[in-house]
């Protein structure tokens, strides 16, 4: 695991330094450093497992292997990177895993709430600092980062801007209107359409806004992993499901992306 200074104890707010295979804080709080090289930093007795379960995140890698992010992937290199990144959300940590092999000046970041998530992503991205974390409560220190990605996973402007540092971007990736909207079409009688949040979060100003869109092949062996890596298996009939693994085709990208400065 990479070693990091930013970490603070979850349960007090101090913070956390390595010592062997753990991390402490000075009221004696101590959080283990998993075999896989990640730290569990969720409160709770006995850490029930949230976030994405394991056959999702396993789908998930899947459906990165072959190509599906690439676009956003590239745009965000072009910013680009630099000091500290913290991808939330970050799933199988593709994200930051790819960044990390682009620009090794940088330090990356990585957290999720789902522990199958983490782990995966600490064993395969050994540049990169891992940790499960909820997006609620960050466990950083105020004005760590310099810039700050969360795609499609839930934001809490006020966290983002207490681990953001003064002149931080957060870059906010949202579904467009046309995301998957041929799965879509055969999971649902109606579609609705993704519609973005334009709220400007307090004490950041709005930077730039692109629509990136982008057409995947999905054949048939690759189907059944897409849909299992997004909500809609659980809120679809059986029937419907069924009929979508079944088929392959050309699938639409559109990816939203917003960029923000953090401005006090």
């Amino acid at each position: 695991m990479q070693e990091s200074k930013l970490f603070i104890c979850p349960k007090c707010g101090k913070e956390l330094n390595i010592r062997e295979r753990s991390y402490y804080c000075e009221n004696g709080h101590c959080y283990d450093i998993a075999r896989a090289g990640y730290v569990n930093l969720v409160l709770g007795s006995k850490r029930t497992p949230s976030g994405d379960g394991e056959t999702s995140i396993a789908a998930r890698r899947n459906v990165m292997a072959a190509g599906y992010y690439n676009k956003l992937y590239e745009y965000i290199e072009q910013l680009p990177p630099k000091g500290a990144f913290l991808d939330i959300g970050t799933a199988d940590g593709s994200l930051p895993g790819r960044l990390s092999e682009i620009f090794p000046d940088v330090e990356f970041y990585g957290t999720d709430l789902s522990k199958f998530a983490i782990e995966r992503a600490a064993k395969t991205y050994k540049k990169v600092c891992f940790a499960v974390a909820n997006n609620a409560k960050l466990p950083f220190k105020e004005q760590s980062f310099d810039m700050l990605s969360a795609v499609f996973t839930t934001v809490f402007p006020a966290e983002i801007g207490r681990v953001l540092k003064r002149g931080g971007l957060f870059i906010k990736v949202t579904p467009g209107k046309d995301h998957l909207i041929e799965l879509r079409r055969v999971l649902y009688d109606s579609v609705r359409e993704n519609v973005a949040d334009e709220t400007l979060p307090h004490g950041f100003s709005h930077i730039s806004q692109v629509d990136l869109q982008d057409k995947f092949f999905v054949g048939k062996d690759l189907m059944p992993e897409l849909i299992r890596m997004t909500p809609y298996g659980v809120k679809s009939s059986k029937s419907r499901l069924n009929a979508a693994a079944d088929g392959e085709g050309e699938i639409s990208l559109d990816f939203r992306v917003d960029i923000y400065r953090k401005e006090d």
